[in-house]
């Protein structure tokens, strides 16, 4: 089946333009809020504290919605969730006059959305299911994966010109993209799902049954929990190493965060072409190669040019390792279990990045951020090296 097929799908097209509205709405909202509350307490520790916050939803409750998307309309859901975050978003923006007064109700309303993103990506993950044939799985999750990366370049460029100009709008643009987002993941006709349940707690279990069958799965996902950790830190870190020892302003680092975005979009059209001359192994252990040189990059490096080529660099091997991932998730599980298994998969995956992130906040105060992403670097390597040993290496 060509990838040509992909695009005459109605309900794809639709999804497809819903997606660009979203992602572009949460690019801008992810850098801006870091960005806002580096404006208001200067501190390391309550960056991570925040990025680490807005993890533990995916940690502690992605498997149990899980389990919830898989018994409920999908689509009508994904727009439930969306609508949610406007308004989580409407009220971060009321909160933002009060300032860093106001960081405990930021970090409560930060849960919260974060909980209700994921269970519109695990919605997600089931409509590109149910819609679609197994041929086309991966061509459309490359294809949704380079429209976060287009909304990569023009987000954090937007974003960092709406702190610099007035925080709040880092904010109220982002809730009008989802607003939209929401709009036109209306009417999308699905093929009737059959849901035969025996209840919450059994579907539960039978989703852990399903994950430990798939033996490249699970090997894998224990491999990704190492790799998100290392890259968490890395976003963090470098975020930070950024503004407070190069001094580069906002709006040039919304900048740079848009160019290096191009990467992403490489990465995402080619994963395809990779894996079909590699392999899934191959392609994933390469791509945690370059992604471990990129970090390197981002460690030492101080020129504009240098940096913009290691973030680059970054985006292009996360996107490859992140289509792998998904798309074979994808692939390899069945409708009927796609919402548990995501679910499930989504919680290990980011077990040890809130962990990782409260730790390295603390080191940044006492050790060096170059060295501490070069740890991360190795770390990279690593999981590189487990994943030749795994079941996944011999997936073609």
């Amino acid at each position: 089946m060509s990838t040509s097929s992909l695009w005459q799908h109605l309900g794809f097209r639709r999804l497809y333009l819903s997606s660009i509205s979203f992602a572009l709405g949460t690019q801008i909202y992810q850098l801006a809020l870091p960005l806002i509350f580096y404006e208001l307490t200067r501190s390391p520790t309550v960056m991570t504290g925040l990025r680490a916050v807005e993890l533990l939803p995916n940690l502690l409750l992605a498997m149990f919605i899980g389990v919830w998307v898989d018994r409920v309309d999908r689509g009508r859901w994904a727009r439930r969730a969306m609508s949610g975050m406007v308004v989580l978003m409407g009220l971060q923006a009321l909160l933002l006059p009060q300032g860093a007064a106001m960081l405990p109700l930021f970090f409560v309303s930060a849960f919260a959305l974060m909980s209700l993103n994921y269970l519109y990506a695990i919605c997600r993950m089931g409509l590109v299911k149910e819609m679609l044939p197994e041929p086309l799985l991966l061509p459309a999750t490359g294809q949704l994966t380079v429209i976060s990366q287009v909304a990569a370049v023009l987000g954090p460029a937007l974003a960092g010109a709406l702190v610099a100009w007035q925080m709040a709008l880092g904010l109220w643009l982002p809730m009008a993209a989802l607003l939209l987002a929401a709009a036109l993941l209306r009417g999308i006709d699905l093929p009737a799902r059959p849901f035969v349940s025996a209840g919450y707690w059994q579907d539960w279990r039978e989703g852990w049954r399903v994950l430990r069958a798939n033996r490249p799965l699970w090997q894998l996902s224990w491999w990704v929990v190492l790799i998100n950790g290392s890259a968490g830190v890395v976003e963090v870190l470098f975020l930070f190493r950024a503004r407070d020892e190069l001094q580069i302003p906002p709006a040039t680092l919304g900048l740079l965060y848009g160019l290096a975005g191009l990467g992403g979009i490489c990465g995402g059209l080619l994963c395809s072409r990779l894996r079909g001359r590699l392999g899934l192994g191959r392609l994933l252990m390469s791509a945690l190669a370059l992604e471990a040189a990129s970090i390197l990059m981002l460690a030492w490096g101080e020129a504009l040019a240098l940096l913009v080529c290691g973030m680059a660099l970054n985006s292009f091997a996360m996107v490859l390792g992140n289509v792998c991932v998904w798309g074979y998730r994808q692939e390899s599980t069945a409708s009927a279990h796609i919402g548990r298994v995501s679910g499930l998969t989504g919680s290990l995956f980011k077990l040890l990045m809130p962990l990782a992130l409260l730790a390295s906040g603390q080191l940044a105060s006492h050790q060096a951020l170059g060295a501490l992403l070069a740890g991360c670097a190795g770390l990279h390597l690593l999981a590189c090296l487990g994943l030749r040993c795994s079941a996944i290496y011999r997936v073609p």
